[in-house]
């Protein structure tokens, strides 16, 4: 797996998050944040990750990361106006939010750096005025690593890491619902995901 530190652009979140505050997004995209995720919500019969959810966990971080960083591209381009540049700070901010809570979960195992292979994939496709096609490119990112999280539910031995995933999964079905909408796609664009899911290392 191709991993990067790359720096990504700079997003000020805090100069355009009281604009969607503002806006009508909270009724579209829900009110769940991911920034309060803690172990410490997690009951006290819940089974840490095994040696093999590690590197499960270890993968969805560095994901979580390239997907941060393909928001803060979008959310710089000139195409978007300022509410729909809000609307996507605020993914980039959950997406950075997942990657912080499972990288809380596996510690030092947690490569915290972004996945360059989903990275490169969705990069070419976050360019130019077409603003549908770009929404496109991000449901599919959104899809994608919604297919890939509930994989990863079914896999893991340990509960703390399936229930972390299984909260994830949740926020990034509505990020994927809200850009079809936002797009102008259809109910069933909105509401179907066919994506593949990613596997550890067969994405580099």
């Amino acid at each position: 797996m191709a991993r990067s530190g790359a720096p990504c652009p700079r997003v000020d979140s805090r100069a355009l998050r009281p604009r969607l505050l503002a806006s009508n997004a909270p009724t579209i995209l829900g009110t769940a944040d991911l920034r309060h995720i803690s172990l410490m919500s997690f009951p006290a019969a819940t089974t840490p990750p095994s040696t093999a959810d590690v590197a499960l966990l270890a993968f969805a971080n560095a994901a979580e990361w390239a997907a941060r960083d393909l928001f803060a591209v979008a959310a710089a381009l000139p195409a978007f106006s300022a509410e729909e540049q809000s609307v996507l700070v605020g993914f980039h901010d959950h997406h950075r939010a997942a990657a912080q809570a499972l990288g809380g979960l596996i510690g030092a195992d947690a490569p915290n750096v972004r996945e360059d292979a989903v990275y490169n994939a969705f990069r070419s496709r976050l360019s130019g005025s077409d603003k549908g096609a770009i929404l496109d490119a991000l449901r599919e990112l959104e899809n994608t690593l919604v297919a890939t999280h509930t994989s990863l539910v079914g896999t893991l031995d340990g509960t703390a890491g399936s229930s972390l995933v299984a909260s994830i999964i949740t926020i990034q079905a509505r990020h994927a619902a809200s850009l079809a909408l936002l797009a102008g796609r259809s109910l069933d664009d909105a509401l179907v995901n066919e994506a593949v899911a990613l596997a550890p290392g067969a994405t580099s």
